[in-house]
């Protein structure tokens, strides 16, 4: 069994299709153990099929994943055990009370902690006697991210976690989960199309297009990968991958002469996906 003990999540080559449409088409991830990795890309870009992947929900029809170093075909229930995934859509018994819930959740996971659930509860402002269906849409986005992080799991995925809430409670989760990585053993990676939300928070970036990995690596170290270049078509981009060259629009050899001023993570992610327009 291979096993890469820096890596937290690895794909090789993952492909999934839909009938006879191929949504992810060759996809490359690599994800560092400990970090917070925001997946970018356009809505229907194929980040949500990636994390149901990832998760077990979906096969892939090609490709080989790795999770804790450790490499599968399908991610199955003794490894899902160590996940916690929070879907876009949250889909809760409405009658049960918050409390009755988590209990309901803690039954499936060996490594539950109560005492921790409850005081996510209280950080995040939910009340443990509260019934499911009369919670608000952020409120339930908040009890999601309780129960996916109270069995204390290595690794976290969320589908768009912030979409669709306000701006408290958008701040309050992104908080939960620069602390969760930075005091614990846990790496993140969290699909978003908000690229403010990567820069926040994010250690690593991962940016999709049209079912592959167009760039990845640190958010940090983007600014001085990227750059703008002239004598091109108004707001052409060049990647520039010291040891493979130059990746981008055009003739590679015109631009190593031409790169000029740096931008920044959105305006690349903007330029990026309307490479198809």
């Amino acid at each position: 069994m291979d096993r890469d003990t820096e890596l937290a999540v690895t794909t090789e080559g993952l492909i999934r299709r839909f009938g006879s449409r191929q949504v992810i088409k060759g996809l490359d991830l690599r994800v560092p153990r400990g970090v917070i990795y925001g997946f970018l890309g356009r809505n229907g870009a194929g980040k949500t099929t990636t994390l149901r992947m990832l998760v077990g929900i979906l096969s892939p029809h090609g490709g080989t994943m790795a999770l804790d170093g450790h490499r599968i075909r399908r991610t199955r229930p003794r490894q899902r055990r160590r996940i916690g995934y929070v879907s876009q859509q949250q889909h809760f018994y409405p009658w049960m009370k918050v409390r009755t819930l988590g209990r309901f959740v803690g039954a499936f996971y060996p490594t539950w902690d109560p005492s921790y659930f409850a005081s996510l509860l209280e950080r995040l402002s939910i009340e443990p006697n509260q019934r499911v269906g009369t919670l608000s849409g952020g409120t339930r986005m908040k009890l999601a991210m309780a129960l996916a992080l109270a069995h204390r799991p290595p690794l976290l995925l969320l589908d768009e976690p912030t979409a669709g809430v306000d701006p408290v409670t958008r701040r309050e989760i992104l908080d939960l989960l620069r602390q969760t990585v930075d005091e614990g053993d846990c790496t993140v990676v969290f699909s978003t199309h908000t690229v403010s939300e990567v820069v926040d928070i994010g250690d690593q970036v991962g940016i999709l297009h049209d079912g592959r990995i167009f760039f990845q690596g640190s958010v940090s170290d983007f600014a001085a990968r990227v750059r703008r270049v002239g004598q091109l078509p108004e707001g052409a981009l060049a990647l520039h991958e010291d040891d493979r060259g130059v990746i981008g629009w055009g003739d590679p050899e015109i631009w190593r002469d031409l790169m000029t001023a740096s931008v920044s993570l959105e305006e690349a992610f903007v330029a990026i996906a309307r490479q198809d327009a």
